[in-house]
């Protein structure tokens, strides 16, 4: 069956969306949350990047246009939340597949829909980063903790060149461009996690954090 680009980004909308409530009710576990935060933090981290998407490009939110968005993202959450109160806590390995689909998928949703907005590449690629990032900033902000994207993983990085794949390869198939950019995003992130590597910190600022004084006697 063959899916134009508005299809396409709803169908990756939607795998993102489910990925990533298991990673929002994750954090929430971990933070010791109720039903309701638990609930929350689901929600918000699988619509999160989607909404911001919408907003940039001036349209209204998928999330509140499509009744469908929420009731993915709520029973998505609701599952995780059934998950975690049985087994306490999502097994490493499932939370990284699932963190790196859901990125690969709104990297790839993202780069789609500012191709279909008639955007430069630039703003492509950000569009991408926007989408698998949004979410899961929000989360972190949400837990009280620096987002994961500022500080300790590649996300923001394996969305970009999953969002420039779509561009580069959009012009050729669209389908194929969308399962090269997921394909690329979720590698590039589950590449990094397995080897543990990370983005360097300048110099300069370690030895500031590591000189200066506590966060608590600032």
């Amino acid at each position: 069956m063959h899916l134009g680009s508005t299809e396409l980004v709803g169908t990756l909308d939607r795998i993102g969306i489910v990925a990533f409530a298991l990673s929002g009710v994750e954090v929430g576990a971990r933070k010791r949350l109720d039903l309701f935060g638990l609930l929350v933090m689901g929600v918000v981290t699988a619509t999160g990047g989607g909404l911001m998407r919408d907003v940039v490009l001036g349209r209204l939110p998928y999330v509140i246009g499509r009744e469908d968005y929420l009731l993915w993202a709520v029973g998505s959450s609701a599952l995780s939340i059934l998950l975690v109160s049985r087994r306490r806590s999502i097994p490493g390995p499932l939370l990284a597949v699932a963190d790196a689909a859901g990125l690969g998928a709104f990297a790839a949703a993202g780069a789609l829909a500012g191709i279909r907005a008639e955007v430069p590449v630039a703003a492509v690629i950000l569009l991408a980063m926007l989408t698998a990032t949004g979410g899961g900033a929000v989360r972190d902000l949400l837990a009280d903790r620096v987002p994961l994207v500022l500080r300790s993983e590649v996300n923001a990085t394996a969305a970009a060149l999953g969002g420039f794949a779509v561009w580069a390869a959009e012009p050729i198939w669209t389908g194929g461009a969308a399962l090269l950019g997921v394909g690329v995003a979720a590698g590039v992130r589950l590449i990094t996690l397995a080897l543990d590597v990370h983005l360097p910190v300048p110099g300069g600022v370690a030895e500031v954090v590591a000189d200066g004084p506590p966060d608590g006697e600032r």
